[in-house]
């Protein structure tokens, strides 16, 4: 589940004061991050002062102390230009309150510092202060025009020069509560219209009313601000279903239009945004997910305890700290589209950040470099709610997330992340439910009865009689399509998913699972079927499940029928049968006390329906690197790959010489080995995961030298044979196509059709125009 997240590492730490000269602080740490500063982010620190932090290297280039006395209104933004053989920073903090700022100037003042770097020395700093004339909340530096963009907590909006000369500003006249603003370069928003000049920037103002999400979008070209449009959201969403008011604790948009946020009652949900001047269009993404083991301490202040960040189409990146026992900050990035959770990754509480849990936690996530995010986490009430010491105990995080830099919303990714999912959701109280008078839920109240008293042949027996009378009063049709009536005179099918979930889940009960007897009939029915799916099984893990009750019969059908099995599940099990094939054999003379015990596969039966099975190269290696560590147990395992190399594609294509002379499809190694071609894939991943560990183990060298002496012939082998492709294509189509044709039961063509078919062809070239042929007449 973690691929796509690496794994995260503290990057900065700075200690948290317990008392400031102005208690209305909102975070005590800031970072932000500007394309024109790249592998640069500024982090500001409240009682402290200004840093400008080298992402690359992780050491501070640029550092501004400004006193204990000074605290800021919103995060601080940094640029820098080339000046001769040096490059000149500089820094623009918001200042709430300083000595020297006096009372009707809080929020309204900003420093501007300069700084020169010569390589790794400092030059002298400069500072002045400007005094504008709205509070600000937020400052963002336009690369493009170099203007400098400045947005109070009302809605305010101010286009200035970089000495922060005001140009125009456009004043909001409604008072509204303020929850986040961002900023995108006009050529990046593909939500706005097609335009031959696209605006410098786009801004999304959000503010909430009333359990409504507000939403203003402006424009800015040059010192130009124009309104794009306004909406509104309801975030009125309960998990029973009912609206009650709700506060957005955690909100995030991106260029590509995507809004996602989650309100006090843990409800996750995405929109998109579509300008269509002069409205603005709202529509949601997927479903509304009602999330869980997320901690509800502190849920109605934004930001606080969790934290959202929109990384284009619908992919989202939410970052939470989970609820008692586990007590720890939790990274998920989910896909909205689709509602599942693509990735996870958990990062322990610090020893820095414990005494804050019963306080809560302000969190904040940005995007820097490509591949990275920063994570920022804040202690809150410190200053309200600390003990006056000299030294204090509390300290604010920064930490990186490696991601992929080339992560997309796709449904393949989406594909089998549904059990991962299921454990952040809560559950559904709409969900489908057996009522009272279904024949079927009347049979589960049986069964259950019959395995409560441990009589799991009355189980089978009920259970099959009941397939029975639905059979004969359905036809003879399989029962897989095969459907019963519903009390409210609707049909359904006899194996719905909900019903086969709640089998298995009698089957597998903890209650049960010290039963001595155990009889897997109607396991085996199901599967045969094909109705059965890992996800139906707690943790998706059915093999699992069927191992603990020692039914290795069942877990070898599944690979025939069962489309999800985990690549982890898989190669646990295959550990599970290396450690038994490598345990002390006993005396075949000695008596077999314990005559009960059931039926366990070779390793070599069970290898072969892995490499046949359809699998993920990277989830594949991952498991082996989990569960196959030891190079002695990957021995094993390569003797079996070593003889299903030998004479592969020989055999290959003996059989499908006589697949041609038969014109029937005919199924190559047949049981003996997997196809050659899988056989190549799992030992190249295999290879991929453990090949240096093998290198340090000496007795697998004469094993791999095998193995490269079988391989490379067939290397050979397959170049001469590419040259024959060219000249075999056209028979390999009119071979592909009969026995198409005689699989579909296709009618064969009669002999009086075959002559005028072939009379027409003759026609046709006799007249000398061919498909591709151009004739030109010329009079």
């Amino acid at each position: 589940m973690s691929s796509l997240i690496g794994e995260p590492f503290q990057a900065l730490s700075y200690p948290v004061p317990t008392k400031t000269r102005h208690e209305a602080v909102n975070n005590h740490t800031y970072a932000s991050y500007s394309r024109d500063f790249p592998s640069h982010a500024t982090v500001t620190v409240q009682a402290e002062g200004l840093h400008i932090v080298d992402l690359s290297e992780l050491h501070t280039v640029a550092s501004h102390t400004c006193g204990s006395n000074v605290t800021f209104s919103g995060p601080a933004s940094s640029r820098w230009r080339p000046e001769d053989d040096r490059r000149i920073c500089t820094t623009y903090a918001l200042v709430s309150s300083a000595p020297e700022v006096a009372v009707k100037n809080r929020d309204r003042t900003v420093w501007i510092m300069k700084q020169k770097i010569l390589g790794g020395t400092l030059g002298k700093s400069d500072k002045r202060e400007i005094v504008l004339p709205h509070k600000v909340a937020r400052i963002y530096l336009d690369n493009k025009s170099s203007k400098i963009l400045l947005v109070s907590s009302t809605g305010d909006i101010s286009v200035a020069d970089d000495e922060l000369n005001i140009q125009s500003t456009l004043i909001c006249p409604h008072e509204q509560k303020f929850l986040d603003v961002f900023f995108f370069p006009g050529t990046s928003c593909t939500f706005l219209p097609h335009h031959e000049n696209p605006p410098d920037t786009v801004i999304v103002f959000c503010s909430s009313s009333d359990s409504t999400l507000l939403l203003s979008i402006v424009s800015i070209t040059g010192k130009d601000i124009t309104i794009v449009g306004k909406n509104q959201v309801s975030i009125s969403h309960g998990v029973s279903g009912q609206k009650t008011e709700q506060h957005v604790i955690a909100l995030s948009c991106s260029p590509c239009g995507v809004l996602s946020y989650i309100n006090e009652s843990h409800t996750l949900a995405a929109y998109q945004l579509e300008v269509n001047n002069p409205t603005v269009s709202v529509t949601q993404i997927g479903k509304t997910l009602a999330l869980a083991q997320i901690s509800r301490s502190n849920a109605h202040s934004f930001g606080r305890g969790m934290c959202l960040l929109s990384l284009g189409s619908s992919l989202v990146l939410l970052a939470t700290m989970t609820g008692a026992p586990s007590s720890e900050i939790s990274i998920l990035l989910w896909d909205m589209r689709y509602g599942v959770v693509l990735a996870s990754h958990s990062i322990p509480i610090s020893s820095a950040l414990a005494p804050s849990i019963k306080l809560g936690i302000n969190m904040d996530l940005l995007l820097a470099d490509a591949g990275q995010v920063l994570l920022t986490l804040c202690p809150a009430n410190v200053s309200r709610t600390a003990p006056s010491t000299s030294e204090s105990p509390y300290r604010s995080t920064v930490y990186i997330i490696p991601l992929d830099p080339g992560l997309k919303s796709t449904i393949a990714g989406a594909i089998g992340k549904t059990s991962a999912t299921s454990e952040w959701l809560a559950p559904n109280s709409k969900a489908e439910t057996l009522v009272d008078n279904d024949p079927r839920s009347k049979l589960l109240v049986d069964m259950a009865n019959h395995l409560r008293h441990n009589e799991p042949h009355k189980a089978d027996e009920a259970f099959f009689r009941w397939v029975k009378e639905n059979t004969s009063a359905s036809g003879p049709s399989s029962s897989n399509v095969l459907s019963i009536s519903k009390p409210d005179g609707t049909s359904e099918a006899l194996y719905g998913h909900g019903f086969v979930k709640e089998l298995l889940g009698l089957f597998f009960a903890k209650e049960y699972a010290g039963n001595p007897q155990y009889s897997p009939r109607v396991l085996r029915h199901l599967i045969e079927n094909r109705v059965v799916s890992a996800g139906m099984v707690e943790e998706g893990r059915l093999l699992t499940a069927l191992k603990q009750h020692g039914d290795w019969e069942s877990i070898m059908l599944a690979f025939n029928s069962v489309v999800d099995i985990s690549e982890d599940e898989m190669i646990s099990l295959a550990k599970a049968l290396v450690d038994k094939q490598r345990e002390p054999q006993t005396d075949p003379e000695a008596m077999d006390v314990d005559s009960n015990q059931g039926w366990t596969p070779t390793l070599s039966a069970y290898m072969l329906m892995c490499v046949s099975y359809p699998t993920s190269p990277a989830a594949l290696r991952l498991a082996i690197r989990k569960h196959l560590p030891d190079a002695q147990d990957l021995i094993l395992i390569l003797e079996l790959l070593d003889g299903w190399t030998v004479g592969g594609t020989e055999e290959y294509i003996r059989t499908l010489l006589k697949s041609v002379a038969s014109n029937v499809a005919i199924e190559y190694r047949g049981g003996a080995a997997p196809p050659y071609d899988k056989t190549i894939s799992f030992l190249q991943v295999l290879l991929d995961a453990s090949f240096v560990s093998l290198l340090q183990f000496p007795p697998s060298h004469e094993l791999l030298r095998n193995i490269m002496s079988h391989i490379e012939p067939e290397i050979g082998l397959h170049e001469h044979m590419g040259c024959l492709r060219g000249a075999l294509e056209p028979f390999a189509k009119v071979q592909n196509r009969i026995v198409k044709e005689r699989a579909e039961g296709t009618p064969r063509e009669t002999p009086n059709e075959w002559r005028k078919r072939r009379k027409h062809q003759e026609q046709q070239i006799a007249l000398g125009v061919g498909l591709y042929r151009l004739e030109e007449l010329i009079i």
